[in-house]
Formats: structure tokens, sequence, C-alpha cells
């Protein structure tokens, strides 16, 4: 039985989802700029005491605008990847577990879920793929 994409792709989720591995979607350069142009006004206006001022309203106003952007990276894989991108992550997968022969979804999906040294290989390339391929940045 080939390995099945669909099944693959939900044991890398599951495994992400326990390691609570989040990613910035789109809005962290946005909310680093806020709080950096807050904390450098508030350094211009009151001085020392004006950047802890700044600083803590640009954190503020940083997390009310960017609120609800950082999502779990088992969603992403599950539900923002292209087909190519989740055919790429697979064979990531498969290669980063290569030494244990995965050739039967029966044998490779409880190998992933219970073995932890797997799992580490398995995460690192999960991790690996989301920051170099789709360009986002983890948050553990």
């Amino acid at each position: 039985m080939p390995i099945d994409t669909r099944e693959l792709m939900e044991a890398i989720a599951i495994i992400a989802d326990e390691r609570n591995i989040r990613v910035a979607v789109k809005q962290s350069g946005k909310g680093t700029a806020i709080c950096a142009a807050c904390c450098f006004a508030g350094g211009l206006l009151m001085g020392p005491v004006g950047l802890a001022v700044g600083g803590a309203a640009g954190g503020i106003a940083a997390y009310k605008l960017t609120s609800g952007t950082f999502r779990p990276l088992g969603e992403v894989i599950l539900n923002d990847l292209t087909d190519a991108q989740r055919e790429q992550l697979v064979q990531h997968v498969t290669t980063a577990v290569a030494d244990v022969r995965p050739t039967d979804l029966v044998m490779l999906l409880p190998l992933i879920t219970q073995n932890a040294s797997i799992q580490q290989a398995v995460l690192n390339t999960i991790m690996s793929f989301v920051t170099n391929e789709l360009r986002m940045q983890i948050i553990d």
C-alpha cells in the first residue's frame, strides 16, 4: 500500500500540535515595525522614560494589530499548503526517515506517532521546510 499523502500530513500535523509549534503567517514584521516606531517616538519625545513608555505602548499596539495571525503549524500544514508543497513536504519527511524504509503506510504512521527519535527527525524536517521553503517564522 503506497503512502497516502493526506494521512501522512495528518500525522505530521499531530506531531506539530503536540509540540505546540506556531508560525507567524504574515504579520511578524509589521508588529516589529510598530513596536520599534513607538519606542523611537517615545524616546524622542520623553527621553529614556519615553523609551519604556513607547516600547510598552508599541507592544500593546502591535499585539492588537497582529492578534490572530500566529497559527498552529498543524493547521497551516493541513489547510494552507498547495498540492506541490504537500508533495514536497512528504518527500522531505520520507527522506528524513529513510533509514526506517517507510514503504507502507501501516508501518510509517505508528512509527511517526510512537517513536520519539523519529518524531524528532520529522519535526526537524518540518521546521526546516517551513522556514526555508514557506518562508514562515517559527515561534516555539
